[in-house]
């Protein structure tokens, strides 16, 4: 009865050094991905990293073009004014010589295109001092 007693031990040791073998390659298998997905999760930190960098200085660099982009347009702006003014003075000067060629039958209304010809001039000045 020992016998069989020592065999049963014997086979339940070698059951157990099975497992133990088996559960020791799994082990390292587990371990083995770990060591794969802590670089990975490096890699994917890095990415991240960079892609916070670039995202700010897009931000940068959109808000200093937004800046540059308002200053365009509020210069424009004044070009656009500038030249109403120019289009309204030329055709007022267009009138005037268009009336000293035809006769004139009023004096008075010389004197009210001069008063807007210098109106228009003060206007003119006033916007290249405001720019």
């Amino acid at each position: 009865m020992e016998l069989a007693l020592d065999i049963v031990i014997i086979i339940m040791i070698a059951v157990m050094i099975s497992f133990a073998v088996i559960l020791n390659a799994k082990l390292k298998s587990f371990r083995n991905a770990q060591n794969e997905m802590a670089a990975l999760v490096a890699q994917l930190n890095g990415a991240i990293t960079k892609a916070q960098s670039s995202v700010e200085t897009l931000r940068k660099t959109a808000q200093t073009e937004e800046g540059r982009l308002k200053d365009l347009v509020a210069k424009s702006r004044l070009l656009a004014d500038e030249l109403a003014i120019i289009t309204e003075s030329g055709t007022h000067l267009a009138d005037r010589i268009e009336r000293g060629l035809v006769p004139v039958e009023h004096l008075d209304d010389d004197t009210d295109a001069e008063t807007e010809y210098e109106e228009e001039s003060e206007m003119l000045e006033t916007l290249k001092k405001v720019r």
